[in-house]
């Protein structure tokens, strides 16, 4: 078994050395080309416009939810709004033609889903959150939302989000929950 084991060894050693030895050769003048040692490398990139700043305060936000009572949940359906602003400043934008500044955003919010909604985690049950954007619009999780007019400095997107009932049984407690954004932006 360790025989086997040196002879792996030099050949994997051995094989380095011809790797070199036709890295060397290729360098040879066009004279000694030899067309069985040339190969192809193919490369692919981008070149992508930086990113938006996300103001201080705005990556990591934390929203206090207003406690709601039972009976107001299940007689309404749903808890009063909490409004969230994201705001991004220093915004390098340009249009796919290079020629100009893009004209649009795009954040589109992602986390666990429940019957279209944001599923919260906790003792509380029977509810999950309803994200709304500034035009009233539900946003659905992991879902994109129409583009919104960009600017090259300061771009706010005004958010309310909500509890509202599920199919689930109503059980008062903590819920808590993570929703994560992106920004795309054209």
């Amino acid at each position: 078994m360790c025989r086997i084991k040196r002879v792996a060894a030099v050949l994997a050693t051995a094989m380095g050395i011809v790797s070199l030895q036709v890295a060397a050769h290729v360098d040879t003048l066009a004279a000694e080309f030899d067309a069985g040692l040339t190969g192809r490398v193919s490369m692919e990139g981008a070149i992508l416009s930086s990113a938006c700043d996300i103001t201080t305060g705005d990556t990591f936000q934390t929203i206090n939810m207003p406690s709601e009572t039972r009976s107001h949940i299940k007689r309404v359906g749903e808890g009063e709004p909490e409004p969230f602003s994201i705001y991004l400043t220093g915004c390098s934008l340009t249009s796919e033609s290079g020629t100009g500044p893009a004209q649009y955003i795009q954040i589109i919010f992602d986390g666990n889903e429940e019957s279209g909604l944001f599923r919260v985690d906790g003792s509380a049950s029977g509810v999950a959150l309803e994200f709304i954007d500034s035009n009233g619009d539900v946003i659905r999780p992991g879902k994109m939302m129409p583009y919104q007019a960009a600017m090259a400095e300061n771009n706010r997107f005004d958010y309310r989000v909500r509890l509202k009932t599920t199919m689930r049984d109503l059980l008062v407690g903590d819920y808590h929950a993570i929703v994560r954004y992106r920004v795309e932006y054209f």
